[in-house]
């Protein structure tokens, strides 16, 4: 199964398609391409809701190509709209897989982009087999995620991004919608770029029992009691990107992220800490 997913990330570096905050097809020449490449560190929540963090060294990719396809750590999409204020698109992503030791990695993208991690862990304070609430439940498989984003530019510097994918869970029947709100800061300080972002994710009744449901088997093996979830919104959340362009090639990225847990999901008794807080930076090469 591993040798299954290093090809189709492979596939996906090589065809070369993407998601979220990249420019339009028709702001770059024909024949051009875009393309970030480096390393940095993230520190995150073991899992979504859990008490404690763990760090990680995370490599960073972004490439994009005139013809509006493009790859963004481990989303792949295509912009079909040729105008500046309308992004449209299909979008696949690689959903990382869910064991008793937490969530798996993946790769992280330049601010502006959606952010995850991939490589060896700095450090790791997760929980003791006494107190680890994943312990007993199963396993929840990494998987290719399938939607489409579109994005809105409602004013100079500000834009709604709306991402939509299906297919997360064992049971593929997951359903995650993501809408942001986020501001350009423009021209304020040089060298620099600056974003912020709020906004909400709305998940189907099979996403939120997946990651936040706890089934009465699992519960008979675990010290979780039995929880059923809802359809609803699952969290709403706030963040800042931020880039700073050291020259013409190198620049350091960096994302923090604080989220809110709310509803069934907020109420789930394998959410430790409702409120979750993410922060990563990055140096990379622009080719």
């Amino acid at each position: 199964m591993n040798k299954i997913y290093t090809f189709l990330i492979a596939a996906l570096t090589l065809s070369v398609t993407a998601h979220a905050q990249s420019p339009a097809q028709n702001l770059m020449p024909d024949g051009s391409h875009d393309m970030y490449l480096g390393i940095g560190v993230m520190s995150r929540p073991v899992y979504e809701g859990a008490e404690h963090k763990k760090a990680n060294v995370i490599p960073v990719m972004q490439m994009q190509w005139s013809n509006g396809v493009f790859l963004a750590g481990m989303s792949a999409g295509w912009h079909l709209s040729n105008q500046f204020n309308h992004e449209f698109g299909p979008l696949i992503s690689l959903e990382p897989n869910r064991t008793s030791s937490g969530l798996s990695n993946s790769i992280q993208t330049p601010a502006n982009l959606q952010s995850s991690v991939v490589g060896p862990g700095l450090s790791d304070r997760s929980h003791s087999k006494a107190s680890n609430k994943l312990l007993g439940l199963e396993d929840i498989r990494t998987r290719i995620l399938y939607g489409g984003f579109y994005n809105y530019q409602l004013a100079e510097n500000l834009r709604q991004t709306n991402t939509l994918l299906f297919g997360a869970g064992n049971n593929r029947q997951g359903l995650r919608l993501s809408s942001d709100l986020r501001y350009h800061v423009k021209d304020m300080f040089p060298h620099h770029q600056l974003t912020f972002g709020v906004g909400l994710t709305l998940v189907n009744q099979a996403y939120a029992q997946t990651y936040f449901g706890v089934s009465d088997i699992e519960a008979g093996r675990s010290v979780n009691e039995q929880f059923t979830t809802k359809a609803g919104v699952k969290d709403i959340h706030a963040d800042i990107y931020w880039n700073w362009n050291l020259n013409s090639s190198w620049l350091i990225t960096s994302k923090m992220n604080l989220s809110q847990l709310i509803n069934s999901a907020g109420r789930s008794p394998l959410v430790e800490r409702k409120t979750n807080f993410t922060v990563s930076s990055a140096i990379a090469y622009r080719f």
